[in-house]
């Protein structure tokens, strides 16, 4: 099931029925981690009981690794190692392997379609259960995690399931100990709760969804498209792969709130960024956080000698990052992208201690992050090269032509009508001046009004659901 899905309202409501019982009468955290652990497991073998299989490896895993490194001994570095390893294994397997193979023949020049790949069904969120795991048994090796925790609360920790399709992906260090404590479930937490899941709602099917439809009559046949069709294209993808990653993003915060659980906050309008720096400081913060932990400075940061090592180290998060989301070389190109523009900032001094963008000079500066990270994100959703490059150089030499309106005119201008309407929306909340993030309680008929515009506008403008993009990675 996913969150936009009657089905897991049902799913929610029983829960959290469940848990309110169980507040009133037994009051221990071990029956309500246990309710929580059968929960999550039923939620994950929803979609196919035999990836379960594959989340209870990952986590036996680094649960005894991260109990022998507890223990100490001479082979800690080894352990650790051997448990990376394991840990990784599954993730490489269904994630990499075709791809491994088909690169390797098209080297050597060898025509095969690898059939016997195509019957392989990668695990959903393998890539981010199995960070969330690591985190563990890396933290316990550095020394950052002390204590012993007992296999269900890790189990929970690992499939958690508001986090455990498609983050944020939460270091141990902070879910574990929440899990220890006994968190109250207050009505104003389910309030906070619930309105943001309504907003990540929103923004999935009333925007995401409506947008993912132009994107892909665009994208299919570029060249029978005009410049000015592409260019609105990659505009409008820019703002739906937004809004459905953080509308999902939204949804799992909403959900562990309203269960008495803080998650990481995964995206702080990171479209409002001056700088590519500061946009990946907003954009998959729990990534871009596990990645800066877990290998830049694994790889020994900004505290080398050698400028030539930082320059590897800060390219390798950035390719890293890119395979991470899918075993192809568009979205290694992407990452590389990314690395360029980051780097020809740090080489305009841009992020030099101190430096904060001119004030007159931010919103071009913001349009400039904006178009960047739009074009990027071409070579992110096309994943022939050719055809990427084409749609490019078609954008800078075909902007006169008409836009397509992919349908009716009517359907064209309410979609550009319902992207100003969420711009406006997002714009407003990021200068805190509807619901602020810090004071949520601060007005509880602001809190029913956005409650009572986003449910009309959910009815009324509401499509049939696509699965979350991020599911595929």
């Amino acid at each position: 099931m996913v969150f936009n899905s009657f089905a897991f309202i049902i799913f929610f409501a029983v829960v959290y029925l469940l848990l309110c019982i169980e507040r009133f009468t037994t009051k221990r955290i071990a029956v309500r981690n246990a309710l929580l652990l059968v929960a999550s497991y039923v939620f994950y073998g929803w979609f196919n009981v035999g990836f379960l299989l594959v989340l209870l490896y990952v986590t036996l895993v680094n649960y005894i690794t991260g109990e022998l490194l507890l223990k100490g001994g001479t082979h800690c570095k080894r352990t650790m190692g051997i448990g990376v390893v394991l840990s990784l294994l599954p993730l490489l397997c269904y994630k990499y392997t075709a791809f491994i193979v088909t690169s390797i023949q098209q080297l050597c020049g060898i025509i095969s379609d690898a059939e016997w790949l195509s019957g392989w069904v990668m695990p959903i969120g393998i890539s981010f259960f199995t960070f969330q795991a690591l985190s563990y048994s890396i933290d316990v090796y550095r020394g950052k995690i002390t204590e012993h925790y007992s296999l269900p609360d890790f189990m929970l920790f690992v499939a958690f399931f508001p986090t455990v399709l498609s983050g944020p992906i939460e270091k141990a260090r902070n879910l574990l100990p929440q899990l220890r404590a006994y968190r109250a479930m207050t009505a104003n937490a389910f309030m906070e709760g619930a309105v943001t899941f309504i907003w990540g709602l929103f923004k999935k099917i009333v925007i995401a969804d409506r947008l993912c439809a132009y994107v892909n009559m665009a994208y299919t046949g570029v060249e029978y498209q005009s410049g000015a069709t592409l260019a609105l294209a990659a505009i409008l993808y820019s703002i739906q792969i937004y809004c459905d990653f953080s509308g999902y993003s939204d949804m799992a915060w909403g959900v562990a709130k309203a269960l008495g659980f803080d998650v990481t906050r995964n995206f702080r309008f990171p479209y409002f960024a001056t700088t590519i720096k500061e946009f990946w400081r907003r954009w998959h913060i729990s990534l871009t956080s596990w990645f800066t932990e877990y290998v830049y400075f694994s790889l020994g940061g900004n505290r080398v000698r050698l400028k030539a090592r930082w320059v590897f180290n800060i390219s390798m998060v950035f390719v890293l990052s890119g395979i991470w989301h899918g075993a192809s070389w568009n979205f290694l190109l992407w990452g590389a992208l990314h690395a360029v523009y980051y780097l020809i900032e740090y080489a305009c001094g841009i992020h030099r201690k101190g430096y904060e963008t001119p004030r007159l000079l931010k919103l071009p500066a913001t349009l400039l992050v904006f178009v960047l990270v739009t074009i990027a994100w071409i070579f992110f959703r096309i994943e022939d090269f050719s055809t990427a490059t084409y749609v490019v150089g078609k954008i800078f030499t075909d902007m006169a032509s008409p836009i397509a309106t992919g349908g009716s005119a009517f359907t064209f201008v309410c979609n550009l009508f319902l992207v100003v309407l969420f711009i406006a929306f997002d714009w407003l909340l990021y200068r805190k001046w509807l619901i602020s993030e810090d004071n949520f309680a601060k007005s509880s008929v602001m809190n029913v009004l956005w409650v009572v515009v986003l449910l009309i506008l959910l009815g009324l403008f509401s499509v049939s659901a696509d699965n979350f993009v991020y599911f595929q990675f």
